[in-house]
């Protein structure tokens, strides 16, 4: 095993930071905002961007240029993603909630750096859908899915996120989407991270009652509505449930 920094490839390193850097972000980035993040030069940026591209595990889109992680991360972290125990476990539930609901349903797992990935997503029959894609890397701020993740993580890990919120107000809001998500055992948003869509999610828990992902179930906010909203909530929370329990997660009062 190499031990000292001095046997570190420069090249491989400022990649992988690249790679890193993209995977934060909430949308496509400019190669100015991967500067200011990772402080390399223009253009050392294009060259690891472009030989990315090449590799399909960068894409570019847009004028100005704007970069995001390509199909192919998927690709590579499919043998990691074939281990997660959460994956196998929760693919009879997540089916069943998908011809239960016929919406778009998935499972988030947590990622590294306060993330969360999308490692399974199944997309609605309808017309008119909404996907994330499996393979997508986000904060765990960011979106119904990460948040009821992060409102059962542990209390350490959950006040350096929000001290990394830079705007009073953002972190305000987060807290209280928080707690109420605490309460309720679920969170749903509206239009929160697509325009005109309706997302919510509940967490799933291990053995040791360890918050290891969520279930989420996505579509538009024109169709889940009404009754139909209220059947899917219902149909989402029973799969977590399920897939928890299937984990050997016992609630606290099951286990009194």
């Amino acid at each position: 095993m190499l031990e000292t920094d001095q046997k570190l490839n420069r090249s491989v390193e400022r990649a992988v930071d690249v790679m890193a850097a993209l995977a934060r972000a909430d949308r496509p980035v400019s190669v100015t905002d991967l500067e200011q993040d990772l402080s390399l030069s223009r253009p050392t940026l294009y060259r690891i961007l472009y030989t990315l591209e090449k590799k399909r595990v960068v894409v570019s889109a847009g004028d100005p240029q704007r970069f995001s992680l390509g199909a192919r991360i998927v690709e590579l972290a499919r043998p990691w993603l074939g281990d997660n125990p959460v994956a196998a476990i929760s693919q009879p539930y997540l089916a069943t909630l998908w011809n239960e609901t016929d919406e778009t349903v998935a499972l988030f797992v947590v990622g590294d750096r306060n993330t969360k990935v999308c490692i399974q997503e199944l997309q609605s029959r309808q017309a008119l859908v909404f996907t994330r894609g499996t393979g997508i890397v986000e904060p765990l701020t960011m979106g119904s899915s990460g948040k009821s993740i992060l409102a059962f993580t542990s209390g350490d890990t959950v006040e350096e996120i929000l001290r990394g919120i830079g705007k009073k107000d953002d972190r305000a809001r987060v807290e209280r989407d928080l707690v109420a998500i605490r309460a309720e055992g679920y969170s749903l948003t509206e239009g929160e991270v697509i325009a005109g869509a309706v997302a919510m999610s509940a967490p799933v828990f291990d053995r040791t009652g360890t918050v290891q992902g969520s279930v989420a179930l996505y579509g538009p906010e024109t169709r889940l509505t009404g009754a139909h909203r209220t059947r899917c909530l219902d149909c989402l929370l029973t799969a977590a449930r399920h897939i928890s329990a299937a984990m050997g997660h016992r609630p606290a009062a099951a286990a009194e």
